[in-house]
């Protein structure tokens, strides 16, 4: 399916063949015995199963099925046209890295900050990174329990790195950056965390390899690097049972 090269392309494929299928069944079955707000949840599951061969994140499964059946109704109450510019702008806010890089805003929970929290060294001054900081609750929570520590948040989506700044302002210890990722440099941190999709994680491997210090550590949430095996596993005792890829330089 590499001929849909990018989510939304693949998106819009998916709807577009399940809305060939269901066309095709109420011809063929003659209408079908089903009320609208049913055909466009069917014409929804019909797009979810159909995107699952483009390699999509769970997350679009949703959207696929929600889709057709929210925009019939926002079109029955005739919603304002501003609402949809306005909601557009802010999922673009949100979303930035979504299109581009395949990298949806996924939030680490407290189970992860704790974890986390306790690979950090005891006593010594470190520098730990979040690549993908989103809204800084991972860094806003290590830098209250590691004052001695150097904490760095990298996004590069503005509302997210916005709404971290207000959350950050008063902790000294915390510096975010609103730039790509990838032109940063990793030479000077000790820990590297991120929480991003399988997309990017060969890459952010070969950036890792290559600019990181020996010794320093790379973590990612959730996500391994196929072919490189991490050196340690931890799988926490949260409802997802996330897991904690750690790779030693």
């Amino acid at each position: 399916m590499r001929f849909f090269k990018g989510p939304l392309s693949a998106a819009v494929a998916s709807q577009l063949l399940a809305l060939l299928i269901l066309l095709s069944a109420v011809r063929f079955f003659d209408g079908l015995s089903l009320a609208t707000w049913q055909l466009l949840l069917v014409q929804g599951a019909l797009a979810a199963i159909i995107s699952r061969p483009f390699g999509m994140a769970n997350w679009w499964l949703v959207l696929h099925l929600l889709f057709p059946l929210l925009l019939w109704l926002a079109m029955s109450w005739q919603i304002p046209s501003w609402i949809y510019l306005a909601a557009f702008i802010v999922t673009l806010l949100v979303f930035w890295n979504s299109a581009g890089e395949r990298v949806p805003l996924y939030l680490s929970n407290q189970t992860t900050w704790r974890a986390l929290s306790d690979l950090l060294p005891a006593q010594d001054s470190f520098r730990f990174v979040d690549l993908g900081s989103g809204l800084a609750g991972t860094l806003s929570y290590l830098a209250q329990q590691h004052p001695e520590g150097e904490f760095v948040g990298v996004e590069s989506a503005p509302l997210p790195i916005l709404l971290a700044r207000l959350r950050c302002g008063q902790q000294h210890n915390i510096t975010l950056l609103r730039q790509d990722m990838w032109s940063l440099n990793l030479a000077p941190f000790d820990v590297v965390y991120c929480f991003l999709s399988p997309e990017p994680m060969p890459k952010i491997y070969v950036k890792a390899r290559k600019e990181m210090r020996p010794g320093s550590l790379l973590i990612s949430n959730s996500f391994a690097v196929q072919g490189c095996e991490p050196d340690q596993v931890l799988e926490l005792d949260d409802r997802r049972r996330t897991r904690l890829y750690l790779w030693r330089m």
